[in-house]
């Protein structure tokens, strides 16, 4: 069977494509970025970025509201996907070395900055977090070529060669924060049959989110991102992805 990382690479690479497809074919059934598209007539918003205009704008507006829905959907089925199988940062952070051990961290750090950012958008009266993303700078980088996002991706990049290559999205990215929120109660997650653990923990010394199969916490459920690489360390075939699944 080929592996998840496999899978979910083919996938990134999909995504990377369809991105970078509208600089020279205009007359797709996809148009625009991960902030924003256009579906074959659907909109698409990712819900940061909804948050972050209503409230800088202090003001609801309805279709801008209701393109948010599809991408909210998605997360509150899949989990934590896009940050696995659609971010070009994540995608790129993944090039470097793997983490040889975790720092210690607070989990709850995602939260605190997703607060920080909504509270600038509401009192700043712009969306902070599209301007100053590094997420959103290298897909501006990918689009239109290097500027100052360099910087920016630089000191990403150095940061996880430190401390750990996805140190920005277990502590930082409120846009992984968000959409772990909104899948907490995913109905696709990763689960573990204890009739075949041997409790070797090679599949929390895989996880470059510092979490585990088989948590249920609340922390441990807004980290995980479904991105199946602890699946892939498991020999026993003990790790799986189920929906609605629990672990046994």
């Amino acid at each position: 069977m080929m592996k998840v990382k496999i899978i979910r690479k083919i996938v990134q690479v999909f995504f990377l494509v369809i991105l970078l497809l509208p600089i020279w074919y205009t007359d797709l059934l996809w148009y625009g970025t991960y902030i924003s598209a256009d579906l074959m007539g659907l909109e698409l918003t990712d819900p940061l970025t909804v948050l972050e205009i209503t409230l800088a704008s202090k003001s609801l507006w309805g279709p801008l509201l209701l393109s948010a829905l599809p991408l909210t959907l998605v997360a509150i089925l899949l989990g934590r996907v896009f940050c696995s199988f659609v971010c070009p940062l994540n995608f790129l952070l993944e090039l470097l070395p793997r983490d040889k051990k975790k720092p210690l961290q607070d989990k709850r750090w995602p939260l605190w900055s997703l607060i920080f950012v909504l509270c600038l958008a509401l009192f700043l009266s712009m969306p902070v977090f599209n301007i100053f993303s590094p997420v959103f700078a290298l897909m501006r980088m990918l689009l239109f070529g290097a500027g100052l996002e360099l910087l920016l991706l630089l000191l990403v990049v150095g940061a996880g060669l430190v401390w750990g290559r996805k140190i920005w999205c277990r502590t930082l990215c409120p846009l992984g924060a968000i959409y772990g929120l909104l899948g907490m109660k995913r109905l696709l997650r990763v689960t573990v049959d204890e009739s075949k653990c041997t409790h070797c923990g090679k599949c929390a010394a895989v996880c470059s989110m510092g979490t585990a199969p088989g948590r249920e916490s609340v922390d441990d459920n807004m980290l995980c991102t479904n991105c199946g690489d602890c699946i892939d360390s498991c020999k026993e075939g003990a790790v799986s992805f189920t929906f609605k699944g629990k672990n046994k």
